[in-house]
């Protein structure tokens, strides 16, 4: 038996994840927000992928695709087992991508705060605003 490491830098977001954070975002509007478990599967390792993976991800998707999917990003890391990010959350990436593009509007945060249990959304952790 061997014991293999699983290097979350190595995981890359494909069209695949795309095709799943959209098909969650189409759930927002409604009273059911889930995901099967093959596409949990499939995103829950992205929560770990690095920011620089994420923002490149995000470059052509436009303020409204990438503001939903820092919703459902959110309602996962919240509503299904490993999804836990903390600090390491792509929705401060995401959101990061949103300020740079003076797109970002206080009501998310609003939104985030009253979805989230993870307490470094939206802001991040104190160091990484030093």
């Amino acid at each position: 038996m061997t014991v293999e490491s699983w290097d979350p830098s190595a995981t890359t977001l494909t069209s695949s994840h795309r095709a799943i954070l959209n098909h969650a975002a189409s759930q927002l509007e409604t009273d059911v927000f889930s995901l099967t478990d093959d596409e949990q599967a499939l995103l829950r390792p992205t929560m770990h992928v690095d920011s620089d993976a994420w923002w490149s991800f995000s470059a052509t998707e436009s303020d409204a695709t990438i503001e939903a999917w820092i919703k459902v990003l959110t309602l996962v890391e919240r509503d299904f087992n490993g999804f836990e990010a903390g600090s390491r959350s792509p929705v401060l990436t995401l959101i990061k991508v949103l300020r740079t593009r003076n797109a970002l509007s206080g009501n998310l945060f609003v939104w985030i705060k009253s979805h989230t249990e993870n307490r470094f959304l939206p802001y991040g952790s104190l160091s990484d605003r030093l």
